[in-house]
């Protein structure tokens, strides 16, 4: 068992703190996306969600050429890395299992710099699967999972989840979450069933901020423009924001003097 010393548990939040972060998307937060975002000045990044059974026990190789790391199963390439991003790369997840999800972990925790389990995804191939979004109605589990990766791997873990309609029901699950000993939690500022057109709720943020701290709690939804950086956090308390569709029309948004 891995469990953090209060030091430590205290370096790994630190990392979430007073940060602009590229956030995990689907068939975009790949390697090159992610090192041009760190290029342009990204503290963190995530990598897109991929499967614990997909990247349980697979085959890690490394090209001595370009220095990437692949990890393969059945001839079929899972993920890629790079030492460059090591320090910064956060493993997003997906799983409906805490046995399997720590095996996916520990395949990986030697190349990342933590790993994120997703619980707000709403797609459908993720929520019948018992993953994503559908994890934040089954909180148990979802303690479940996060509780075993906390205690068994050697970096930091975090969580990423949507809110409820009835912010009670969201201030409860967080709480819960929060509980399990993770360094931070980001909160995607919309419902499972709110579309990206649908301006994020900011507002609800405040609470979750207040009700957690000291735990850094990371803002995502319509960052679009750098300036939108300050006014979330001033708005709301986030102790950091992440962005997606901004990073996809411009991945130098995370500097003031952006690239047109």
């Amino acid at each position: 068992m891995t469990v953090p010393d209060s030091e430590k548990h205290q370096a790994w939040q630190d990392r979430y703190r007073n940060g602009y972060f590229l956030a995990p998307m689907v068939r975009v937060g790949t390697l090159p996306m992610r090192l041009l975002s760190l290029h342009y000045g990204a503290d963190l990044v995530w990598t897109c969600e991929i499967i614990d059974k997909s990247i349980a026990n697979c085959l890690r190789t490394v090209n001595d050429q370009t220095g990437v790391i692949s990890y393969s199963k059945d001839g079929r390439e899972i993920f890629t890395t790079h030492k460059d991003e090591k320090s910064r790369v956060v493993f997003q997840m997906g799983s409906a299992s805490p046995d399997t999800a720590l095996e996916a972990a520990r395949t990986i925790e030697n190349d990342v710099a933590g790993i994120d389990l997703n619980c707000g995804c709403p797609m459908k191939f993720s929520v019948q699967g018992g993953m994503g979004a559908a994890l934040m109605e089954d909180p148990d589990r979802l303690c479940a999972i996060l509780e075993a990766l906390v205690q068994n791997v050697s970096v930091p873990v975090t969580c990423k989840i949507r809110v409820f309609d009835d912010e009670e029901k969201t201030i409860e699950l967080a709480r819960r979450i929060a509980a399990t000993g993770i360094s931070a939690l980001t909160v995607h500022c919309r419902t499972r069933y709110m579309r990206p057109r649908e301006k994020a709720m900011w507002h609800r943020l405040n609470r979750i901020v207040d009700e957690l701290s000291p735990l850094p709690v990371i803002l995502n939804g319509d960052i679009c423009h750098f300036d939108d950086v300050q006014k979330a956090r001033e708005s709301t308390g986030a102790t950091s924001v992440m962005t997606a569709r901004g990073a996809i029309a411009n991945p130098s948004i995370f500097r003031k003097e952006s690239v047109s």
